[in-house]
């Protein structure tokens, strides 16, 4: 009986991930509308076809390790046995689609990303909310996609070191998976920030090959609303915050231009 009624619920927040799902889909079919114009456009036109407001967007696939709580992670109690601890930081797989268009405001882009975590592990899933040792598996993966919409400026351009390093700050609006006790979606609005450091690892090679464009890049991301305060009981009748959320993370990793794929563009 525990289980049907455990089905039956798992269907209802199934709905509403569902829901949030389509959400993430129109946001894939922007993403999808933006990058076929990044294919489309030719190659010259690339430099060339900028209106007053944005010019044309281009597309990277980015792979990098994720590094959470860099500065230490929340205090936390446990609600089952009282014993307290901190959150550790955890080190991860992070994908990331990024198309982004400068726009007629000097070292100003627009981007939106989507990303997730491949490899990353949860306790439960959460459209059944069956338990890892239910499945009869150690651990379930928890590889959510979150989107990503913002606007970037270019504090260090490319052109000033010679194309060796580039220093933009961002802040831009995360959708990603429910986090405080009040949240009435699966998936809520978060104020992000950060800083994105990139360097041309090969910017060594001649200009005319292709790998040239392939960057190292470093982030240092902070999540200022959205996620546990405290005094929040999150996961409900599991843990309950000590301390508000500690979200620094650093990532870093390499960015591999997909469109447009020429390096003069």
């Amino acid at each position: 009986m525990e289980r049907v009624s455990r089905r039956a619920a798992g269907h209802d927040h199934g709905r509403a991930l569902a829901k949030c799902g389509a959400r993430l889909a129109g946001v894939a079919v922007v993403v999808g509308l933006m990058i076929g114009a990044a294919v489309a456009t030719p190659v010259r036109a690339q430099s060339a076809s900028c209106t007053a407001i944005l010019c044309a967007p281009s597309l990277v696939f980015e792979s990098a390790l994720n590094r959470s709580h860099l500065f230490g992670g929340p205090a936390v109690r446990s609600l089952t046995d009282g014993s307290e601890s901190h959150l550790p930081s955890q080190s991860n797989l992070e994908l990331f689609f990024v198309v982004s268009a400068p726009t007629g405001i000097p070292r100003t882009s627009l981007f939106l990303s989507l990303q997730w975590l491949p490899n990353a592990t949860a306790k439960a899933n959460p459209f059944t909310e069956y338990t890892a040792s239910e499945l009869g598996t150690g651990a379930v993966r928890a590889n959510e996609p979150s989107a990503t919409f913002g606007v970037s400026v270019d504090a260090v351009t490319s052109a000033m070191t010679k194309g060796w390093v580039t220093v933009a700050p961002y802040v831009g609006d995360l959708y990603s998976t429910a986090a405080r006790p009040d949240d009435q979606s699966a998936y809520t609005h978060k104020l992000d920030t950060g800083l994105n450091v990139g360097v041309g690892i090969l910017n060594w090679l001649s200009p005319h090959v292709w790998l040239r464009t392939v960057k190292g890049f470093v982030i240092l991301d902070d999540v200022l609303v959205g996620l546990p305060r405290a005094g929040d009981e999150v996961p409900r009748s599991e843990r309950l915050f000590l301390t508000d959320a500690r979200p620094a993370t650093l990532i870093a990793g390499l960015s591999v231009p997909l469109a447009p794929l020429d390096p003069h563009a």
